[in-house]
């Protein structure tokens, strides 16, 4: 039964890998459709010099959709991002609107940089403070054959791993 549920997991590996790739080259095959994404993010939040669980739900929408670079496949969404922080026995609510800029690269993987502005509202347990930073990541979506893409991001607030499904 193991054996044959490799085989299965490497069939279907290799049959999406072949269909998704087609022929194109790397960084120029066509511009990925969706106009938006939603999308949940969980992961490690930092608020002062504390870390805990962050719960993030996400949304973008297309602003440029062909960018900067003409020669490679790259467009700009502005998102924001915001859910609860649970650090220290409190929770505080965290939020980022910032541009992303995707740069696709085939049509399986997209990588992507953010800039913009983050923050924290914190409870009266943690002051009742309402801060507010520059914020600046990199992160990568990995689209799979069930109409969603895996998502991790890395940035000096957040190391977030998630969904996102694209509309």
């Amino acid at each position: 039964m193991k054996r044959i549920l490799i085989l299965l997991l490497a069939l279907t590996y290799s049959l999406n890998g072949f269909c998704a790739l087609e022929s194109y080259e790397d960084w120029k095959s066509p511009a990925d459709p969706a106009e938006a994404h939603f999308g949940v993010l969980m992961g490690m939040g930092v608020l002062d010099s504390s870390a805990g669980l962050t719960l993030l739900g996400t949304a973008s929408k297309k602003i440029v959709h062909q960018g900067f670079i003409p020669d490679i496949n790259n467009s700009v969404s502005i998102e924001f991002q915001g859910g609860p922080l649970f650090v220290e026995g409190s929770r505080a609510f965290s939020y980022s609107t910032h541009l992303r800029w995707d740069f696709r690269r085939d049509a399986l993987w997209t990588f992507y940089a953010l800039g913009g502005f983050a923050g924290h509202v914190t409870s009266e347990a943690m002051g009742s403070r309402f801060l507010m930073f520059p914020r600046f990541g990199v992160g990568a979506m990995r689209e799979s054959s069930l109409g969603f893409a895996f998502r991790g991001e890395l940035s000096h607030e957040f190391i977030t791993f998630g969904l996102v499904w694209p509309i």
